[in-house]
């Protein structure tokens, strides 16, 4: 599973035309994950990360490249002029069965439909691999992530804690869902 996941890549067409490759981060993005980083607002970075960092630590985007393809899984959307405008992964928890996720995508290329297509992407892999189930991690505040999970219809199940949401969806229920 591990090496057909690392060649998975397809291009997604966003809502004002532009078209994005997506395909598997690979250790020699991290300074993509770096520039994409400094082109999220404040509030984009505090949604992410729930921190406000003012610049993405060394250890954090070495970390966040680095991933086994079955395990820890992430997908970059790439522009063109190859820049990381968008990241989606997941890392499995411990039934193996599940996986938490997190999706960011920068300032200039949100609300043109690619956190919904990085989602689905991701699902259709976290599928092939065993995972059942996602878990996101939400902010009350984030009302732009809370009404794309609606929209996908993927807030199956919330519970509100330690002032977040935490939203588990089946990853089955994606495979039909909207692009």
């Amino acid at each position: 599973m591990g090496a057909d996941a690392a060649r998975e890549q397809r291009t997604v067409e966003l809502r004002d035309g532009r078209r994005v490759l997506v395909r598997p981060i690979r250790a020699d993005d991290e300074a993509g994950l770096h520039d994409a980083f400094s082109r999220m607002s404040e509030r984009s970075v505090y949604f992410r990360f729930f921190s406000p960092l003012k610049r993405l630590p060394e250890a954090l985007a070495q970390r966040l490249s680095q991933v086994d393809y079955r395990d820890r899984f992430a997908l970059v959307a790439v522009t063109a002029e190859d820049r990381i405008v968008g990241v989606a992964r997941y890392d499995r928890i411990a039934d193996h069965s599940a996986a938490e996720v997190a999706v960011a995508v920068t300032d200039e290329e949100q609300r043109q439909g690619l956190g919904s297509a990085l989602l689905l992407v991701l699902a259709e892999i976290a599928r092939n691999a065993g995972i059942e189930t996602f878990t996101l991690i939400v902010l009350p505040e984030n009302q732009s992530m809370l009404s794309l999970l609606r929209h996908l219809g993927w807030v199956h199940r919330a519970r509100f804690s330690g002032g977040v949401y935490e939203i588990t969806f089946s990853t089955a229920a994606q495979e039909a869902g909207p692009a």
